[in-house]
């Protein structure tokens, strides 16, 4: 029987002024944002890691996980918090250890920590990231970051790391990993390392793109001795919440549009539409084994009325499910 679900809200990044004059997104509106979603009643805030994304031919700003994540959490007082999902490269283990416990120190024990090895060429090569053998640096990574965080001594002579008997010198409290995975290699590193798993790069709405990735973890699980239900299955849940009829019209066009894509190939991969709508297709990936969504709410059309809909979601969707 499938678990009750939980929902998380995904702080999306934006402004609130002119971008040529004012920093883009703004921290301060991210961080009220993720504190009216817990009003609202949403069991956990995510915050992505991306200097930037290249999208749809353009680069698009993003904030700074790490800062944004302990200002959210040291200004809230029940949610989980979470990285969806941080991007191995960027740091060194030994710092997202440091870094990790400290932060869940001050929340009391909300953080969750996302991790992934990587997905945006063009950012990475850009500050020079390595991207290339990314699997088989992160491979080298979690056990190193593991150890780390359960207060052991570490002497690693590996290929992309190098450690001389290095210990934290501090007690790190128990900070979950969740893992994005998607093929045979990560679920393997899942299932070892992790206590949540996320289908990565956004299986969507679409059950034949998430259920054989789903499959393909429950295969990782069997190969080890464990199950699914060991884990905490999140889902990147991409929604055009709309209050009726002629508004999910209008949000679907917008969306595709946005997207270059065709209206109806697009919303087999998004949920779009009223509450009734988008709850039809969220208890559908309940019934697929999602146990939390990670819920990214629309910007358009009429980014003014974004608000509105995280509001609309949290008080007509997620009773539903519950």
């Amino acid at each position: 029987m499938p678990r009750r679900p939980t929902f998380g809200y995904f702080t999306q990044p934006r402004g609130q002024g002119d971008p040529a004059s004012e920093p883009y997104p703004s921290h301060k509106l991210m961080q009220r944002d993720a504190q009216e979603a817990e009003r609202l009643g949403f069991d956990a805030v995510w915050v992505p890691d991306h200097i930037y994304m290249q999208w749809q031919g353009s680069l698009q700003a993003f904030p700074e996980a790490w800062t944004l994540l302990t200002a959210i959490g040291t200004t809230t007082e029940r949610v989980r918090i979470g990285s969806m999902v941080m991007a191995a490269g960027f740091r060194h283990p030994a710092v997202v250890a440091k870094m990790a416990g400290a932060l869940q120190e001050l929340v009391g024990g909300r953080l969750v920590l996302g991790l992934g090895a990587g997905n945006q060429t063009h950012e990475h090569n850009a500050f020079d990231f390595a991207f290339d053998r990314r699997i088989g640096r992160f491979k080298e990574y979690l056990p190193i970051l593991s150890r780390l965080m359960a207060g052991e001594t570490v002497s690693v002579e590996g290929r992309h790391y190098t450690l001389r008997e290095a210990t934290l010198r501090t007690v790190v409290p128990p900070v979950p990993i969740w893992i994005a995975a998607g093929a045979d290699q990560m679920f393997d590193l899942t299932v070892r390392y992790g206590a949540g798993w996320n289908a990565a790069g956004g299986a969507g709405f679409d059950p034949t793109v998430f259920k054989p990735k789903y499959d393909g973890f429950a295969a990782a699980c069997a190969r080890a001795g464990r199950r699914v239900s060991d884990y905490e299955v999140s889902h990147l849940s991409f929604l055009g919440v709309a209050a009726d009829a002629a508004d999910a019209r209008e949000t679907l066009d917008a969306m595709a549009g946005e997207n270059g894509a065709d209206p109806a190939a697009f919303a087999r991969s998004r949920a779009i539409g009223t509450p009734d709508q988008i709850a039809s297709r969220m208890r559908a990936m309940v019934e697929l084994g999602v146990d939390h969504f990670v819920c990214i709410v629309n910007t358009s059309p009429h980014p003014e009325r974004y608000a509105e809909r995280v509001e609309l979601l949290a008080r007509e969707v997620l009773p539903r499910l519950r």
